[in-house]
């Protein structure tokens, strides 16, 4: 464990500051997230559903920089509502009707109390990194050369994210807005609604993140925790205690878990993590979505079909049986090399972590097991983050910084069918 004179526990924060929307993180670099609004796909029709994937596949093929995409669940707050009723009954004169909301406010909260109504939020974290910050949103090649070098953002080490005055540079919040407009934009014609979070909404995101609980506060109560706007953003959002051991974190109360996606099948069916998305639990999931050069791809999608081949031929020179696994695999390169060269696909490094939190290490350990089963039966790998806990967690954060690294080459078609923003609610325009 992390002994509490060896680190503050601000360390773990990212951010610098947040100002007019846009999130300065400590390494220099600028982000703006937007709030997403998930939609009950499951209730779609299937050529609904193939039109949103669709949809989701230009939305996917259109970006040049990297984003995060997060899920965030906790168990409704229902403060505000229990107030609202409160503030009725001491307006009704009817005694009659004050006592049936006496009854109904008592019913609700028994209610809630008893199941797990979760609320879920999605967010789309839009990066942009003014100087060449390392591991700040840009993937480390992890798997070989054919993914090994991505598409490189501009780099002006001249100009500072923020001036000596505190204000951001106007030249690259400029360029943070062309991007956030255009996955606004996007993101709109996959059917979604899109807003970029405020100042407030912001404290109040990253202060939950931080601070884990089963049901979250609102932005009043932490605005208290400012003290008259003394404290820093960092001592605001920060932790109240983070302990370390090798294969799990505790933070405050919470017993904190980060595991990655590390293997998928060769087909995927649309609407797989819609089990895991759903879960009556307090779940984040952090998808890291990595362009790469389609130019460096096909480069080395060439080399490849001609290795497979030379082995081919190699097995036919020497009179062995034909390999179903070579011939398949050569069918797929051709394939994918055919779809690039048309702009039909783009390739992508993908992470996909998911950190679990519960009251105990046996509610913990039982969460895991859940979710690794789900996807276990639809031979999708997971494991824990071992020994790389507060990377894992660090990398679930909003923030678009990928610590874990760990990522899975997928093309547009298969990484559309991990379509995250599904919601159970039934809304209606």
């Amino acid at each position: 464990r992390m002994p509490a004179q060896t680190a503050k526990t601000q360390q773990v924060v990212a951010i610098r500051d947040v100002k007019n929307g846009v999130v300065v993180l400590k390494n220099g670099s600028l982000r703006k997230v937007i709030f997403v609004e998930g939609i009950n796909f499951d209730l779609k029709s299937e050529e609904e559903q193939q039109l949103i994937t669709s949809t989701y596949q230009s939305f996917l093929n259109a970006l040049d920089f990297s984003v995060q995409i997060n899920l965030h669940s906790r168990k409704l707050n229902i403060e505000d509502y229990l107030k609202s009723l409160e503030k009725k009954r001491d307006e009704e004169p009817n005694e009659l009707l004050k006592t049936q909301l006496d009854e109904y406010s008592e019913f609700v909260k028994s209610f809630v109390g008893e199941n797990a109504i979760m609320a879920k939020s999605f967010f789309v974290v839009v990066p942009y990194d003014p100087v060449s910050v390392p591991g700040a949103g840009r993937a480390k090649p992890l798997f070989g050369k054919i993914f090994s070098r991505g598409k490189k953002e501009p780099v002006d080490s001249s100009e500072p994210a923020v001036t000596s005055d505190g204000k951001i540079n106007p030249v690259h919040l400029e360029q943070l807005e062309l991007r956030v407009n255009q996955v606004i934009d996007n993101l709109r014609q996959v059917g979604l609604r899109a807003v970029a979070l405020n100042d407030d909404e912001l404290v109040e995101l990253y202060f939950n993140y931080y601070n884990p609980a089963t049901i979250e506060k609102r932005g009043e109560v932490i605005g208290r925790q400012g003290t008259d706007g003394v404290a820093t953003f960092e001592d605001i959002v920060a932790p109240a205690s983070v302990e370390v051991s090798p294969t799990y974190l505790k933070i405050g109360e919470k017993f904190v878990k980060t595991m990655f996606v590390f293997s998928y099948p060769r087909y995927l069916s649309t609407g797989w993590f819609s089990p895991v998305i759903n879960l009556p639990d307090l779940v984040d999931v952090s998808i890291f979505i990595h362009p790469v050069d389609t130019g460096v791809a096909m480069r080395n999608l060439r080399k490849k079909t001609a290795q497979i081949e030379s082995q081919i031929m190699s097995s036919q020179e020497k009179g062995k049986v034909r390999s179903p696994l070579l011939e398949t695999a050569l069918r797929d390169v051709e394939s994918l090399r055919d779809s690039l060269q048309t702009a039909e696909e783009r390739l992508f490094k993908v992470g996909v972590y998911i950190t679990i939190y519960a009251d105990s290490e046996k509610e913990l350990k039982k969460l895991e097991t859940d979710i690794t089963n789900t996807l276990d039966a639809k031979l999708i790998n997971l494991k824990p983050a071992n020994y790389e806990q507060i990377k894992g967690f660090s990398s679930t954060i909003p923030v678009d910084i990928d610590e874990l690294q760990i990522h899975t080459p997928l093309n547009s078609s298969p990484l559309s069918s991990l379509f995250p923003f599904i919601s159970l609610d039934l809304t209606s325009d």
